[in-house]
């Protein structure tokens, strides 16, 4: 005799719709063991469900880098449970927020659904910026990138798209290694820090790191680089830098 769970699951594979609940129950026990291992962590646990991890700092470089550069909108990878993507809402500028993940999704639908100014779409968010690229419905966006928890890594792919697709743009990354200061956490892929050495970027580009000791931030102390294209994108980068947010830093490695 089949076991009745085993008798539901033959039933449901029957059908379309049956299969996609079946996927979504293994998402869900994937997201469910990866978000434990991710909350048991001692460096995650400051700054859970706070936007940009609770950093006080970051918020206040990010909010000095949105009145200096004055983007006509943000592009967020990696919406997660969409408690950045809230931070980013409400500066009457819109807000396109990219997860591959479907439970995430939903649950950042959920809770933003009545943001006007916050679009979330489900995806790749290497196809997903592509897409923005051809509909061109702004000119000078900064991106928030925050998709890499996952074993893959996008993020070569998500910059060399958003740094060729627009020539004025402000690019802030999460999770990077912060040169001299160890206080700064960040991931790593294969063994590899995550960090500025990791990217290929043109020479053009200015790119920057916290100025402000790790000790002096709050949250979960994730590391971040920041990269400047344009004028107007590369001028913000400088002025933060002169405001002492920033330290100007070079890649080893360029495009």
């Amino acid at each position: 005799m089949v076991p009745v769970k085993g008798a539901i699951k033959n039933a449901l594979e029957r059908y379309s719709a049956g299969r996609r609940l079946l996927a979504v129950r293994l998402e869900f026990r994937a997201i469910r063991a990866a978000f434990s291992s991710h909350r048991a962590a001692p460096e995650h646990s400051d700054g859970f469900g706070m936007p940009l991890n609770g950093q006080l700092v970051r918020m206040r470089t990010i909010r000095a880098l949105l009145d200096t550069f004055s983007p006509d909108a943000i592009i967020e990878t990696g919406t997660f449970l969409g408690d950045t993507t809230g931070f980013f809402s409400g500066n009457l500028i819109p807000v396109y927020s990219i997860e591959v993940k479907f439970l995430f999704h939903l649950l950042a639908r959920y809770r933003l659904g009545r943001h006007p100014d916050v679009t979330l779409i489900r995806g790749d968010s290497r196809r997903i910026l592509r897409m923005l690229t051809r509909l061109r419905r702004f000119e000078r966006p900064m991106a928030y990138l925050d998709a890499h928890w996952w074993d893959e890594l996008p993020l070569q792919a998500e910059v060399t798209t958003i740094l060729g697709a627009w020539e004025e743009s402000v690019i802030v990354i999460d999770d990077c290694q912060v040169p001299d200061d160890p206080g700064y956490r960040f991931d790593t892929y294969g063994g590899v820090p995550l960090s500025l050495n990791l990217l290929r970027v043109p020479k053009s580009v200015v790119c920057a790191v916290p100025a402000i000791l790790s000790s002096h931030e709050t949250g979960a102390r994730r590391g971040t680089l920041y990269l400047g294209q344009g004028s107007q994108g590369a001028s913000a980068i400088h002025e933060l830098a002169e405001r002492g947010y920033l330290t100007i830093t070079e890649s080893q490695s360029t495009a």
